[in-house]
């Protein structure tokens, strides 16, 4: 009994040094990064897993099994002397562990399944021998993590086991603290940074003013030491969970990118090159390309592993270089000379609205809403009718609006996706200067893309407005009773929503086209894959401009997924989406309307 006695203190006291390393494993690296877990942020992580936990994702499910399980374990081991004389407190523990063990098993058979797929990707993209063999080594302490973890919990259940418990608990902490502490850090410090936020180089008005050196400002990644503390955390995060690798479409498409292997070669690279590695002996440039800008990755990562900053600043290292093709070029040269992407001349902008009776705030300064038209629904005949749609009812719901016409410029979106960060600026700076003389309060964007620029970026660089998406005005002059659908204007036509990325994922506009569609249809049909699991259309990220090598057009994916729901029409949101849909559909033959929810509701009037 003796020898037991000093055993079990013996593993008692080694479980709570395993504890003790494990919490000091992430205060270290909070530290280094300067990340805080306070209360504060702790709570605020608590309320955004509730809500994961409420969307039902079985991959958070799984990772949430993951974390809680071991957190149990974790204060078991700690409270195990006192268990005895708290009866309730162990059985609340046994209860506790039964659900956490059915979830840890589950996790554990996708891990397995993760694990196969990863290797297809790796085998299809050619991977060096040392990546694959990082990335199985990292995917199965991952899964023996699991493994261990399921096996505390199960011992719960076997008092006299409780130094073979403590002992698993032992292994089991000393590789979460070598291996999860900072993707745990890297979750803390970025559960809630929006998809929307970018990070920003240089403010160019500080430049052209002289408050900043021009010589001094590093633009993008050249080498590993380009990237800031912040960027390092988020690309050594990642413990191949493998959810970015699901849900991009780059990925589905057959192009040559995985966000998972992207970020992993990254990070291998800066443990084993050092500061001075030049990412592009591992990145390809295609590869970059490939993404679409669409967040589904940082959407799906459990861990918060920041994608998206990593690609943006290898775009921005690429652009420096000159590495740019001539549909690339050539966009970025139309930007500069005539604001558009199209290349265009801008004075002809509005000429879509003749004979419409739209003012331009010229003429009707004082108009209520600015109506931000964006480059595709100026120019682009087929995009033009979404123009033409809204008009028509905005002015039967009697809302006083706008344009800018010649005045509007594009604003910059794609160059920022592309990686050219001073054109982007340049043309941000341009359109708030001409909105701020004109003292413009609120603007309705229908592209989300344009929506996105002018209510999430342009703050920064002092554009402050009250920015709608049309399908948010339009549901609220539905609700209002401003815009009236009579019974027998509904039309009798089954359709399917596409919700676009840069309102849905990027924006949170799940609800209100969807009210458009209920009061206007009469048969509306959800993809699978809606809301913020949304499929993108392949067009973001600038994409749309240029061509990257696919085996398959990620448009085609998604209209095959609007096909399966057996509707007769696609319902878009977004003048890219809508492009996009309309040549796919009748490439593939599908005898599918493609129609912008703005223009369904014109026609119901």
């Amino acid at each position: 009994m003796a020898g037991l006695d000093v055993g079990y203190l013996a593993v008692y006291l080694l479980s709570l040094a395993s504890v003790a390393v494990f919490g000091y494993a992430i205060l270290w690296h909070a530290r280094r990064t300067s990340t805080s877990i306070g209360p504060g942020r702790l709570l605020g992580l608590g309320e955004d897993e509730a809500r994961r936990l409420a969307s039902g994702d079985p991959v958070f499910l799984m990772h949430l099994s993951i974390a809680v399980g071991i957190g149990l374990s974790i204060a078991n081991a700690i409270l195990d002397p006192v268990m005895p004389y708290v009866p309730l407190l162990k059985d609340a523990f046994l209860v506790l562990s039964v659900p956490l063990i059915v979830g840890l098993v589950a996790a554990f058979v996708w891990r397995i399944q993760v694990y196969f797929r990863s290797k297809g990707v790796e085998r299809e993209f050619k991977s060096t021998a040392s990546f694959t063999s990082a990335s199985t080594f990292l995917q199965l302490i991952l899964m023996l993590a699991v493994a261990l973890t399921a096996s505390e919990l199960a011992l719960f259940w076997f008092p006299s086991l409780v130094i073979a418990s403590g002992l698993v608990g032992v292994v089991r902490n000393s590789l979460v603290a070598v291996y999860y502490s900072r993707p745990s850090v890297n979750l803390v410090g970025n559960f809630d940074r929006p998809l929307s936020a970018v990070r920003t180089p240089f403010n160019l008005a500080d430049v052209m003013s002289g408050k900043t050196d021009a010589s001094a400002i590093s633009i993008g990644a050249g080498k590993i030491s380009d990237f800031d503390t912040s960027q390092r955390l988020t690309f050594d995060s990642c413990v191949e969970i493998g959810a970015c690798e699901a849900a991009c479409p780059a990925t589905a498409a057959g192009r040559p990118l995985s966000p998972r292997v992207l970020v992993r070669k990254v990070s291998l690279l800066a443990r084993e090159g050092g500061g001075s590695a030049d990412p592009f002996t591992t990145v390809g440039e295609d590869e970059l390309w490939s993404c679409t800008s669409c967040g589904a990755c940082m959407s799906s990562c459990p861990v918060s592993v920041k994608h998206l900053d990593v690609i943006y600043d290898l775009r921005r290292g690429l652009v420096a270089k000159g590495k740019l093709d001539k549909e690339k070029s050539a966009m970025l040269e139309n930007l500069a000379q005539n604001q558009n992407p199209y290349g265009f001349k801008n004075a002809t902008r509005g000429d879509w609205a003749r004979g419409l009776g739209v003012d331009t705030l010229a003429t009707n300064p004082k108009a209520e809403y600015l109506y931000w038209v964006g480059c595709l629904s100026s120019f682009d005949q087929r995009a033009q009718r979404i123009a033409r749609a809204l008009s028509k009812i905005l002015k039967q719901a009697g809302v006083s609006f706008a344009i800018l016409g010649a005045e509007e410029f594009c604003v910059g979106d794609p160059a920022r996706r592309l990686g050219e960060e001073g054109r982007y600026q340049e043309l941000a700076y341009q359109n708030i200067e001409k909105l701020n003389s004109y003292g413009v309060k609120k603007i309705i964007a229908t592209c989300p893309h344009c929506f996105n620029a002018l209510k999430n970026e342009y703050p920064q660089f002092g554009g402050r407005y009250e920015v709608v998406h049309h399908t948010q005005l339009i549901s609220d002059l539905i609700k209002a009773g401003r815009i009236r659908v009579p019974a027998e204007k509904i039309q009798k036509i089954s359709v399917t929503l596409h919700d676009a990325c840069y309102a849905s994922r990027y924006n949170n506009v799940f609800d209100e086209p969807r009210e458009i569609l209920g009061a206007s249809v009469s048969d509306v049909r959800e993809m699978g894959r809606r809301k913020e699991k949304t499929f993108c259309c392949g067009a973001g990220g600038s994409n749309y401009w240029y061509k990257v090598p696919q085996q398959r057009s990620i448009a085609g994916i998604r209209t095959e997924e609007a096909q399966k729901t057996g509707a007769k029409a696609i319902a878009t949101e977004c003048p890219f989406c809508l492009s996009m849909f309309d040549d796919t559909t009748k490439v593939m033959n599908t005898g599918m309307d493609v129609r912008d929810v703005a223009e369904i509701v014109a026609e119901c009037l």
